[in-house]
C-alpha cells in the first residue's frame, strides 16, 4: 500500500483527542474526517453525504506536530483547517481584529470561541497522517485533493464550495471591520 493510500485507509484514522503525544515533527500529509455518528451543520452535512466520504480535510505541513496538531486542531497559530471548521460551525471573529494586522486573510477566533472548538474537534473528528519528505508533500497532497476532493479544501479542489468560501469571506469582513460599525 502507498503512503497515500495508508493515509486515508480506515485503519490509520485515530480520534483527535488522542494524539498529542505521538504526532512526530516531521514533514508529511495529514488527513481529517468525521467520526461515525458525528454531523456538520447544514449545509455541509448534506454536502458531504453527496460525496459518500467522512473525510473533510487534507493538508500538508513542514512539521506535523506544528501545523496539523498546533495550528489546525489546537487553534494555535493560523490554521486554515481550524479557521474554516470554526466558521462552518458558525464562530466568527471579533469585529475589526484585522484592522491593523499586515496579513488580511488570517482572522482568528476569541480564545473562547477557540477552546469551544477544539472541544468541538476532540469530539467529533479523527485524523491520520504519515511522515513524508518534503520533496514529496507538494505533488502527493494535490493528487489526494483531486482523488478525494475533501469537504473543506478549497485550493486545487475541483468540487470545492462556494459555500465555504463564503463563509470564509464573511469572517475576513466581519475581522476587518470597524468594530464601531458591527
Amino acid at each position: 500500500m502507498t503512503i497515500a493510500a495508508e493515509l486515508v485507509d480506515d485503519a490509520s484514522f485515530r480520534p483527535a483527542d488522542s494524539i498529542d503525544s505521538d504526532v512526530p515533527p516531521s514533514p508529511g500529509l495529514y488527513a481529517i474526517r468525521l467520526r461515525i455518528g458525528s454531523t456538520l451543520p447544514g449545509p455541509f452535512e448534506s454536502l458531504l453525504g453527496e460525496r459518500s466520504s467522512r473525510l473533510i480535510y487534507i493538508g500538508k505541513a513542514t512539521s506535523l506536530k506544528d501545523r496539523m496538531l498546533r495550528n489546525e486542531l489546537r487553534g494555535r497559530g493560523h490554521g486554515t483547517f481550524f479557521r474554516s471548521i470554526g466558521a462552518v460551525l458558525g464562530f466568527r471573529p471579533r469585529a475589526g481584529s484585522l484592522a491593523n494586522k499586515v496579513n488580511k486573510y488570517n482572522f482568528s477566533f476569541e480564545k473562547p470561541d477557540r477552546d469551544s472548538i477544539v472541544h468541538w474537534i476532540n469530539v467529533n473528528l479523527e485524523v491520520s497522517w504519515r511522515a513524508l519528505p518534503s520533496s514529496d508533500v507538494p505533488v502527493t497532497e494535490t493528487l489526494l485533493i483531486l482523488d478525494h476532493t475533501p469537504l473543506l479544501n478549497l485550493d486545487g479542489n475541483p468540487l470545492a464550495l462556494v459555500e465555504l468560501d463564503d463563509l470564509r469571506v464573511l469572517c475576513r469582513q466581519i475581522a476587518l471591520a470597524s468594530a464601531e460599525l458591527v
